[in-house]
């Protein structure tokens, strides 16, 4: 798994160096205004200003002395101008101490502005006393010292009080300068911790910065090399399809040099021509309006071409990466020829096996029709034989002949229902049935075969409140059949017992079938379940078989849901148990009596055979049984009979040269004879597709040849409503009587094909 790097700068430090960006440009513009005003009051504390006042404060009151001094050395007319300028200069210090800013505070305060007040009005009535002539200046001089008397006081009262003023002024100035240079402290203080956030910010971006150059160019290295040494074709194309990427497996692939596709347009290089146009119309869709259908999709089965004009199947990814405007498209393209070469021998060994299976079951369908058929001449001519009182040398042989018919047959079946059952084919529904009078008939059908063998065989049933189930009552006797008939082979003398019991409140029931006989090595405990398997396989195995039964019992009892296992002890004898779901169900009602027991008398039928030999056996055993019977050799025939004639049954082969029986009855149902008939189907054919193709033909049913002398009784009752007559003892009809009925040529031919088919 390929581990994705974060690149991004994790979030509190962001959020940090981002405060701090904003603090430090807030933290520099304070500190500068900070030192703007440091530097103003600085200026205000300068030596320069503070001596310049105290200069201005002291040179007032040595200008006054100066002029007081003038004015007391007047003795003539020469001596004024000297005191006029003395005055001029006394005026412009007080003067200046009036306007300067150097001296606002002292004009603000209230003894300041007082004093100052006085000074300028006595200063104004001197300058009158003085800006006079000469001759009335002379006369002045008294009044002006007058006023200088008092002037003097006051201008040293004000020079003191200039000093407090200045004293008490610099002490603020010094106080307010040291609050900003406090102010100024902790500015500068918070921008350089500003400082140093941000520097230390900056110096972990850095280092970051330096990882993660590393790790993309780490990343960088592991994917170009991962691209270099891909299996697949990696394309990269703007949007102009234009390939800006083409790694080594696309150069394998496509046959061009890195060289030789860089720049080229993706379509002309590598896209079949009968792919172009839609290629073109996707890439435009999708530019004009986004919409997608390959890009994203996953993987897609396209075509590509080779530099050398082949093309191929390839299997594609695309999808789109995108940064800012700028968009391209990565190709992930793998070569599938041989995929769909092994993809084309899977599909042809596929339809071989098909074709295999196929043929199995047409041979097993084939062989099927052609050993029930002459099996059907066999086994009807035995019945016919038994019925002409043969003597008992007789009856043994004909005894033996009906042992192997059946066992022939048996076989049959077994072939056939195994490949039902491998082709999941289970054509029985499920029934409501009693479970313990279907396994005591059973049974007791298989009493007179254990009592020759000198073995007991015994029942125990345990069902619970009811023994009226749900399943499938046929399969369910063919399985205990098989295992019964099994135990009842191997064991020579002893006892075979059959225990059956519900299992607690479940649906489950379990059948346990045990024998006394030689029993089964742990090691065949399994495999006697697999097809054809016999544990002994020998030329002097003292028991026939095909090794089929416990091999269907098994796919019988797995197809309704059950499971069956062996317990065995060599010497000792061996234990079959069987557990199947069935359900107690309530017991279905009983049928009228009219419907239970069907009127008796003879019934019309019509068989339709083209085999000479079951066409005339079919005919005299359903005579026999009382029945008045029309034959026709053919489907044609049996058309042109139904037409002449009214029938209460009709029963029909299938397998018919010309017309057969699905032919048969489509014209006979087309032409709408024999309405309210019942079409049976009579046929060799035992596979379920043929059973389902022949009832879809409109057949009513359909009978697997050879029929016994009890289904051809019940077949009559169900199907032509009347009950035929059964003797418990052979008939008066004799092997004389038959060769009366079809004249010595005829019979002796009969019994020659009969003889070959045995």
């Amino acid at each position: 798994m390929t581990q994705q790097t974060d690149w991004r700068f994790p979030l509190a430090s962001r959020w940090v160096l981002a405060a701090a960006l904003v603090v430090l440009p807030l933290l520099t513009v304070q500190s500068v205004r900070l030192g703007h005003q440091v530097l103003l009051r600085l200026e205000g504390l300068s030596t320069a200003a503070t001596d310049n006042m105290q200069w201005v404060m002291s040179q007032a009151e040595v200008e006054h002395l100066k002029l007081e001094a003038a004015v007391h050395a007047v003795r003539e007319g020469a001596d004024l101008p000297h005191l006029r300028r003395r005055f001029d200069i006394y005026y412009s210090r007080i003067a200046t101490i009036v306007e300067s800013p150097l001296f606002e505070e002292l004009r603000q305060s209230a003894t300041g502005g007082a004093l100052l007040r006085e000074l300028s009005g006595r200063l104004d009535r001197m300058a009158e006393l003085i800006d006079v002539s000469d001759e009335q200046l002379l006369q002045n001089i008294p009044l002006v010292e007058t006023e200088l008397i008092t002037n003097g006081d006051e201008v040293r009262e004000l020079a003191l009080f200039g000093v407090v003023i200045q004293v008490e002024g610099t002490k603020a100035k010094r106080l307010k300068l040291f609050s900003i240079l406090s102010q100024l402290a902790w500015v500068v203080l918070g921008l350089f911790v500003v400082l140093a956030i941000t520097a230390l910010m900056l110096a972990r971006m850095y280092r970051r910065g330096r990882l993660l150059a590393e790790d993309r160019s780490r990343a960088a290295s592991r994917m170009e090399a991962m691209i270099a040494s891909s299996l697949d074709a990696i394309l990269v194309v703007d949007r102009e399809g234009r390939i800006l990427a083409f790694n080594g497996a696309a150069e394998a692939i496509f046959g061009y040099s890195s060289a030789e596709a860089i720049g080229q347009k993706m379509q002309n290089l590598i896209i079949p021509p009968h792919l172009r146009e839609a290629h073109d119309r996707g890439m435009k869709r999708f530019l004009e309006s986004g919409e997608t259908r390959v890009i994203g999709a996953g993987r897609v089965q396209l075509e590509g071409l080779r530099k050398s004009g082949e093309v191929f199947p390839v299997e594609l990814s695309l999808s789109i990466s995108q940064t800012g405007q700028d968009m391209v498209f990565v190709s992930f393209l793998r070569d599938i020829s041989d995929r769909m070469a092994a993809e084309e021998e899977l599909r042809t060994a596929r339809d071989d096996a098909l074709a295999g299976e196929r043929a199995k079951a047409n041979l097993l369908t084939v062989m099927s029709h052609e050993m029930r058929t002459p099996l059907t001449g066999v086994l009807g001519a035995i019945d016919l034989l038994e019925d002409t009182e043969p003597s008992h040398e007789q009856a043994r042989y004909l005894q033996a002949m009906r042992v192997s018919g059946e066992l022939l047959l048996h076989h049959v079946n077994d072939v056939l229902q195994l490949s039902r059952l491998e082709a999941g084919v289970d054509p029985e529904k499920i029934r409501v049935f009693d479970l313990q009078e279907l396994v005591e008939g059973l049974l007791e059908s298989q009493q007179a075969m254990a009592l020759s063998r000198g073995i007991d065989l015994s029942l125990h049933c345990s069902l619970g409140a009811s023994s009226v189930v749900a399943g499938r009552p046929r399969a369910i006797q063919q399985a205990l059949l098989n295992l019964i008939a099994n135990a009842l082979k191997f064991t020579k003398e002893g006892a075979v017992s059959v225990d059956i019991q519900r299992i607690g409140e479940t649906h489950q029931v379990e059948f346990q079938v045990a024998d006394t006989g030689p029993g089964i090595p742990e090691e065949d405990q399994q495999r006697i379940f697999e097809d054809f398997t016999m544990l002994d396989a020998s030329y002097r195995r003292g028991n026939e078989g095909t090794g089929l039964g416990l091999a269907i019992t098994r796919r019988i009892v797995l197809a309704m849901d059950g499971q069956i296992s062996c317990e065995s002890e060599v010497g000792e004898g061996s234990l079959f148990t069987m557990s199947i779901p069935l359900p107690m169900a309530t017991a279905p009602l009983d049928m009228p009596d009219s419907a239970a027991h069907p009127q008796s008398g003879s019934s019309a039928v019509l068989i339709v055979e083209d085999n000479d030999i079951n066409r005339l056996l079919l005919e005299q055993m359903l005579v026999q049984q009382g029945q008045d019977v029309t034959s026709a050799a053919g489907g044609l025939e049996a058309v042109e009979a139904a037409e002449q004639g009214s029938f209460d049954l009709i029963l029909m082969d299938i397998s018919m040269p010309e017309v057969d029986g699905i032919e048969a009855i489509r014209r006979i149902r087309e032409r709408k004879l024999a309405e309210g008939t019942d079409i049976v189907a009579l046929t060799a054919h035992a596979a379920p597709e043929d059973h389902a193709r022949i009832l879809k033909a409109g057949f009513a049913e359909v009978i697997t040849k050879p029929i016994s002398k009890r289904e051809r009784a019940d077949l009559i009752a169900r199907r032509a409503g009347k009950t035929p007559a059964l003797a418990d003892e052979p008939t008066n009809e004799n092997i004389v009587q038959f060769f009366e009925a079809l004249g010595p040529e005829r019979a002796r031919g009969f019994l020659v094909t009969f003889c070959q088919d045995v």
